[in-house]
C-alpha cells in the first residue's frame, strides 16, 4: 500500500515538472530576442530628450537569469546617462545665452531708435530756428532799406525845398549883381537862424509871420537847417520850437552819464537847469558859424 502511494506521488511530481520544463524552455528561447531588441529601444528613448530610459525586463525564473540581465543592462545605463545629462544642461545654458543676446540686441535697437528720434527732433528744431533767423534778418534788412530810402527821400525833399526857399529871395533894386543876390540870401538865412536862437522858445506861427511864410514851409525849413547842422532843437506838441545849443546838449549828456539811469520824467524836471528858455543875445561863436554859410 505504501509503495502504491509513493508511486502516485512520484507521478504527480513528474507531471508537475513537465509544465515547468516547457515554461523554462520557452523563457530561454525568448531571452536572446529580448537582448537584441533592447539597444533599439534604448536609441528610441534616448532621442526623446529629457526622459529617462526604461527597459522591460522579463521575469526570470531564477536568480541567475535576473542577475545576468541586470549585469548586461547596467553598463549601458552607466555609460549612456552621463552624456544625455550633459547635453540637456548644455542646451539649457545655450538657450539662456541666446535669450540674453536677444534681449541685448532688442535694447540696443531701442536705444538707437531713441537716439535717432532725438536727433530728428533736434534737426527739426535747428531748421525752424534757422528759418526764423532768416525771416527776421530779411525783415530787418527790408526795414533798414525802407528807412534808408525814406531818409534819402526826405533829404532830397529838404534840399529841393531849401533851393526853392533860396529862389524866393529877390532883390527889387535894378542892376543887382549875382554877388549881391547871394549876400542878400545869406543875410536872410542869418536872420532866420538868428531869430530862432535869440528867442530860444518861439511859436512856429510867429516865425512864419516874421518871414512871411506858411507854417508848414517854416517847419520844412527848420528841418532842412537841422539836417545841415545849422540848428538843433525840438518841436513840442504846442507848436513851439525850442532851440538847444550844443553846450546845453553836452550838459544833458554829461548829467545822464554821471547819474546812470535817468527817467524821462526826472530828466524833464531837470531840463530847466540845463536848457535856458529865456531869450538871450546871440553869442559871437554862433554868429561866426552862421557867417560861413554860402550858397552855390
Amino acid at each position: 500500500m505504501e509503495e502504491f502511494l509513493v508511486a502516485i506521488m512520484m507521478m504527480f511530481v513528474v507531471l508537475s515538472l513537465i509544465p515547468l520544463y516547457f515554461w523554462r524552455r520557452r523563457v530561454d528561447s525568448r531571452l536572446p530576442h529580448q537582448h537584441e531588441e533592447e539597444p533599439q529601444g534604448e536609441r528610441v528613448i534616448r532621442a526623446g530628450g529629457n526622459t529617462r530610459r526604461m527597459r522591460r525586463r522579463p521575469a526570470a525564473s531564477s536568480a541567475s537569469t535576473s542577475s545576468a540581465a541586470v549585469t548586461v543592462e547596467e553598463p549601458l545605463d552607466g555609460s549612456d546617462d552621463e552624456p544625455a545629462g550633459d547635453g540637456y544642461y548644455t542646451a539649457k545654458v545655450s538657450k539662456k545665452k541666446e535669450k540674453k543676446r536677444q534681449e541685448r540686441e532688442a535694447q540696443r535697437q531701442a536705444d538707437e531708435a531713441a537716439q535717432d528720434s532725438r536727433r530728428s527732433k533736434q534737426d527739426r528744431y535747428e531748421e525752424m530756428r534757422r528759418r526764423k533767423d532768416e525771416e527776421r534778418e530779411a525783415r530787418e534788412r527790408m526795414l533798414e532799406e525802407e528807412a534808408k530810402a525814406q531818409k534819402a527821400k526826405e533829404e532830397e525833399a529838404a534840399v529841393l525845398d531849401f533851393e526853392k526857399w533860396k529862389g524866393e529871395f529877390s532883390v527889387d533894386a535894378e542892376g543887382t549883381t549875382e554877388n549881391e543876390v547871394q549876400d542878400g540870401s545869406q543875410g536872410l538865412l542869418f536872420d532866420f537862424v538868428e531869430y530862432i536862437k535869440k528867442h530860444k522858445c518861439v511859436p512856429l506861427e510867429d516865425i512864419a509871420a516874421e518871414f512871411k511864410l506858411r507854417t508848414q514851409e517854416c517847419i520844412n525849413r527848420i528841418t532842412s537847417l537841422e539836417d545841415m547842422g545849422r540848428l538843433s532843437g525840438v518841436m513840442d506838441d504846442r507848436g513851439k520850437y525850442i532851440y538847444i545849443s550844443l553846450d546845453e546838449m553836452k550838459a544833458v549828456a554829461d548829467y545822464i552819464k554821471r547819474e546812470g539811469r535817468v527817467s524821462i520824467a526826472h530828466l524833464a524836471s531837470m531840463s530847466n537847469q540845463f536848457i535856458g528858455l529865456e531869450p538871450k543875445s546871440q553869442s559871437i561863436e554862433d554868429i561866426s558859424s552862421i557867417e560861413d554859410v554860402t550858397f552855390g
